[in-house]
């Protein structure tokens, strides 16, 4: 029987300065091939792309969204993805690589309102924005650009506050779409917040589940309910997810043994490890990153950030 393709996965790191973690990547030889790459790739941090020509396909792993000049995508980091343009098509780009949370100065993220949906919205999104309806989104991420490529008097302050302008119109974004979920109301997200930040920064740690609920000013049992009705999961539940979703990450990026990734994301015993990851993707850690890989261990192509297109 013929074995079926596995599709190569990169692993893309930029190594972007810690007093200004942001870099442009553009020019007229910054051109996506017609022709769909056997290999999905992720970074290590977000990605925005800003597209000058023609049209095409971004596919976020099997969910295709097309573009067109003029759209800017934004993907964050560790979600897979690949771009194509169309038949016959070379579609021109200039990419931005950042870490906004470092590259927002602290006294700016403590004056936004909300600026705890900053880290959700940095690690959650994969979009495509159109200019005609989001023309906000695709101005300052033109600007920012322009701004990285010239150099002029005082960029950096410049970038920094054009980066504040662009998250601030993501989280705009964000929030109308969540409004227009019924059982997902700003006002409750917000009341949770806490707990989700909580679990972000201290899924590797052991905690007991009630802690949340302490983040969050709740009794328990107030706080289950809500968190379900909002999440439709339990509190544990996410927790779990959330140490898997980390896991799946360090499996396709890293040589690390299954024991060692179910240590790093916060399991004491391989067992339970096992078990969670089976309920969350239906196959064994190993089994997994088997099914993931084309060749074991070696089919995840760590670059340092690639700083020159391919060549079509």
């Amino acid at each position: 029987m013929r074995k079926s393709h596995k599709r190569l996965i990169e692993y893309r790191v930029y190594s972007l300065p810690d007093t200004f973690p942001i870099m442009v990547l553009g020019g007229d030889h910054w051109q996506i091939s017609d022709v769909k790459s056997d290999k999905l790739h992720f970074h290590n941090c977000l990605e925005v792309g800003l597209c000058h020509t023609d049209s095409g396909t971004i596919e976020f792993e099997d969910k295709p969204i097309p573009f067109k000049a003029g759209d800017v995508t934004v993907v964050s980091r560790n979600i897979l993805h690949t771009s194509y343009s169309s038949p016959g098509e070379k579609s021109l780009w200039t990419y931005l690589f950042m870490e906004p949370e470092r590259l927002i100065p602290p006294y700016l993220r403590q004056s936004l309102e909300k600026a705890e949906m900053l880290a959700e919205i940095e690690q959650n999104i994969c979009n495509v924005f159109s200019s005609a309806e989001y023309p906000q989104i695709h101005f300052y991420a033109e600007m920012i650009a322009k701004n990285l490529q010239n150099a002029p008097l005082n960029y950096q302050t410049c970038v920094r506050s054009l980066c504040v302008s662009f998250m601030i119109e993501l989280m705009r974004i964000y929030l109308n779409n969540s409004a227009s979920e019924k059982d997902r109301s700003i006002e409750n997200i917000l009341v949770i917040a806490p707990a989700l930040d909580y679990v972000q920064e201290n899924y590797s740690q052991q905690f007991k589940i009630d802690r949340l609920a302490d983040a969050c000013n709740m009794s328990f049992t107030h706080f289950r309910r809500i968190f379900g009705e909002i999440m439709h999961c339990a509190p544990l539940e996410f927790l779990h997810r959330t140490r898997i979703l980390h896991a799946r990450s360090l499996l396709l990026s890293t040589n690390m043994s299954v024991l060692e990734v179910s240590e790093r994301v916060g399991y004491v015993s391989i067992s339970g490890f096992n078990r969670h990851f089976l309920r969350e993707t239906g196959q064994c850690p190993t089994e997994w990153r088997r099914s993931n890989l084309s060749v074991r261990k070696q089919n995840v192509m760590k670059f340092n950030g690639w700083t020159e297109p391919e060549k079509l």
